[in-house]
C-alpha cells in the first residue's frame, strides 16, 4: 500500500466500494427472498412513497375550471340584449292627418341599423298608413317596403327616427341551426314586453326549386313552440342567445297561433329589397 501514489489509491478505493456495492445488493436481494411477505410489502411502500414525494414537485400542476350556465341568466340577458329591437305598430286611415283612429295591430323586429323592421305579412294592408311611438307616445311613421302575400312584411321608420328613439338591430340566427327540443324565448305583449318561453317542438319545411335546376331543396316553412302565450302578430321568437328565429305568422295558417315564420323569411324579404334596388339603379 505504501508503495502506491494519489491515483492509484483513488482507483483502489473505487475498486472496493464498487465490489461492496455489489456484494451487498446480492445479499439483499438474497434476504429479501427468505423475508416474510409482509416485510416486502411495507418496503415496497416506503419506496414508492419515497419516490412519489421525490417526484412530485417536478410535475406540473393542472387545474381545470368548469363554469356552469344558467338557463335563467341566458333568458333574462336575451330579452334585455332585445328589448329595443321590438316595436309595436299601429294603424290608421290613409289620410295621415288623421290620427283620431289609430288601433293597435301588431309587433315588429328591428331588423338593419337605417330602421327597417319585420312583421307579420297579414296585419299589412296597402290602404293604411302605419305608425309606431316612442316612450314619450310620440307618433313615428312606418313606410310599406314590401308587401308580397308572403309570411314576412318589412316597414321602414323615417330617416333619423331610429337613432332618436334609441332602436337597435337584432342579430339573426340561420333556420337551419333551429332543432328540435332547442329552448326558445317569445317576446310579445301589447302594451308592454310579456315574456314566455318553451321548446321547438316542431319544424315544417317545404320544397323550393333549386335556381336553374329541376331539382329541390327543404326549406324551413314554419316553426312551432310548445310556448302558451296570447300570441301577437310580429311577436319575436329567440334563441337562448338572443338571436331572432322566427316571428310569430298567422299568414300560414291562423287557427294556429304558435307558428312562427322563420328567420330565413326574413332574411328573404331583406334580399328582395336588395335586388330591387340594384335593379333601379
Amino acid at each position: 500500500m505504501e508503495h502506491l501514489n494519489k491515483q492509484q489509491l483513488i482507483l483502489l478505493t473505487l475498486l472496493v466500494s464498487f465490489v461492496t456495492s455489489i456484494a451487498t445488493g446480492i445479499v439483499t436481494v438474497a434476504l429479501m427472498d427468505q423475508a416474510p411477505v409482509g416485510v416486502t410489502q411495507t418496503i415496497d411502500r416506503v419506496v414508492q412513497n419515497t419516490i412519489q414525494t421525490v417526484t412530485a414537485p417536478a410535475q406540473q400542476t393542472v387545474v381545470t375550471k368548469t363554469i356552469e350556465i344558467n338557463p335563467d341568466e341566458q333568458i333574462v340577458s336575451a330579452v334585455a340584449n332585445n328589448s329595443n329591437s321590438l316595436i309595436r305598430i299601429y294603424a290608421g286611415s290613409a289620410n295621415p292627418a288623421d290620427t283620431s283612429a289609430i288601433s293597435f295591430v301588431g309587433l315588429g323586429a328591428v331588423i338593419s341599423d337605417d330602421g327597417i323592421i319585420a312583421t307579420d305579412d297579414s296585419i299589412i294592408s296597402s290602404d293604411k298608413n302605419y305608425f309606431t311611438t316612442d316612450s314619450s307616445g310620440t307618433l313615428h311613421n312606418l313606410s310599406i317596403l314590401t308587401l308580397d302575400g308572403r309570411q314576412i312584411a318589412l316597414l321602414k321608420l323615417s330617416s333619423g327616427d331610429e337613432k332618436s328613439m334609441g332602436l337597435s338591430k337584432v342579430s339573426i340566427a340561420s333556420s337551419t341551426d333551429v332543432k328540435l327540443g332547442q329552448t326558445v324565448i317569445y317576446i310579445g305583449g301589447e302594451k308592454q314586453n310579456e315574456i314566455a318561453t318553451g321548446i321547438v317542438s316542431n319544424i315544417n319545411t317545404r320544397n323550393v326549386q333549386i335556381d336553374n335546376s329541376t331539382s329541390t331543396e327543404a326549406v324551413v316553412s314554419s316553426i312551432e313552440t310548445s310556448i302558451s302565450s296570447n300570441f301577437i302578430p310580429g311577436g319575436l321568437l329567440l334563441n337562448l342567445s338572443g338571436d331572432l328565429v322566427g316571428i310569430q305568422s298567422d299568414y300560414v295558417d291562423s287557427s294556429l297561433t304558435n307558428l312562427f315564420a322563420p328567420s330565413s323569411d326574413v332574411e328573404n324579404a331583406i334580399s328582395t329589397i336588395s335586388t330591387s334596388t340594384k335593379k333601379s339603379q
